[in-house]
């Protein structure tokens, strides 16, 4: 299928669009807060609950996040959405003492009616004293990409901010929990492969910047909550807008665009950096790089052939290829980044 770029098209996407920072996508770990944030606002008493040990086989990790307000109302999972309802039931009480308690479910649990299909057992810490300032000052910071903890001290039935960020687990008396930035993915290109990546990577709950030079595939992508940008030309390559969590993929076939947005990535942060292209192309790229100048860790960046899938050629089993390569090099990341 041929691409045409259309000036009418072009001009309108070439209009100043919102910051990255902006596009706060609703993921798993905002999606309580925003909702408790509204519910607060109503009116309504609410406690933020968080798995804190996990014993055996369990749906979620620690860390996983669930909300409740008065009349058994919740937002979010602890389990499979299995037995959700039971635990908001039996929450009601702990929201109606605000008292902070440590609450057992699954296996060794006094509630012997909520058990977990897969035979293990969690603790679940039922935080009541959330505010609607705290909230704000979290939901700034998610949108804003900076890490940070939250302390929940059970025994004063109190929660903070900690910055630096400290990882996830019991520090004393306090629960922290730690929240690094969702990925940011960067897609440079054209065309299908360009189109369905973006919108498998939306599907996963990324922020999502897409820099292209063809307007109808910009055009294509307006229905989507990202950051688009229009490229004029391969000599005024925008500053690259990474962080430590971003992952950049380029979707060219042609080299004039490619080899000047590569140079614009390598310069900056960013946990991967792919390229389109087969075993060849990718060692033809690198060949150039090197005779550039570039010396080899940094050429070495960049994944080629990118995916996990080999010869991923059709642009749906690409897209799943590659995210699921930046799903991994992400868990690596975070599990050797030293706390911001």
């Amino acid at each position: 299928m041929p691409y045409y770029t259309d000036d009418t098209f072009r001009r309108a996407l070439e209009q100043p669009l919102p910051p990255v920072s902006g596009h706060l996508p609703p993921t798993s770990e905002t999606a309580p807060f925003r909702w408790l944030l509204r519910e607060f606002s109503e009116g309504r008493r609410g406690a933020l609950l968080t798995v804190t040990e996990v014993n055996g086989g369990a749906p979620r990790p620690v860390g996983s996040h669930m909300a409740v307000v008065s009349g058994e109302r919740f937002h979010g999972y602890l389990s499979g959405g299995c037995v959700e309802p039971a635990i908001a039931h039996e929450v009601e009480a702990v929201i109606a003492g605000g008292q902070d308690r440590v609450l057992r479910f699954g296996r060794g649990s006094p509630f012997f009616d909520i058990r977990f299909p897969c035979g293990g057992g969690i603790d679940v810490l039922v935080h009541t004293g959330l505010t609607a300032p705290l909230i704000e000052d979290a939901l700034d910071r998610f949108a804003r990409r900076n890490p940070f903890s939250l302390a929940f001290t059970p025994g004063e039935s109190r929660s903070a901010i900690v910055e630096p960020s400290v990882p996830t687990g019991w520090h004393g008396d306090a629960f922290h929990r730690r929240y690094l930035p969702v990925t940011r993915l960067i897609l440079a290109g054209r065309g299908p492969e360009l189109e369905t990546t973006a919108r498998l990577g939306v599907a996963a709950g990324y922020e999502i910047v897409v820099m292209t030079p063809d307007a109808e595939t910009g055009h294509r992508l307006s229905d989507l909550r990202i950051d688009l940008r229009i490229l004029a030309s391969p000599r005024d390559i925008p500053q690259w807008p990474a962080d430590a969590w971003t992952a950049t993929v380029l979707l060219f076939h042609e080299r004039e665009w490619e080899d000047p947005i590569l140079l614009a990535v390598l310069s900056g942060p960013g946990f991967y950096v792919g390229a389109l292209g087969s075993e060849r192309t990718h060692a033809a790229r690198r060949d150039r790089l090197l005779e550039a100048g570039h010396d080899a860790e940094t050429v070495d960046r960049i994944s080629g052939p990118i995916g996990i899938i080999p010869h991923a050629r059709e642009p749906q089993t690409l897209a799943l290829s590659v995210l699921g390569e930046i799903v991994i090099r992400r868990r690596e990341f975070d599990a050797t980044a030293p706390a911001p």
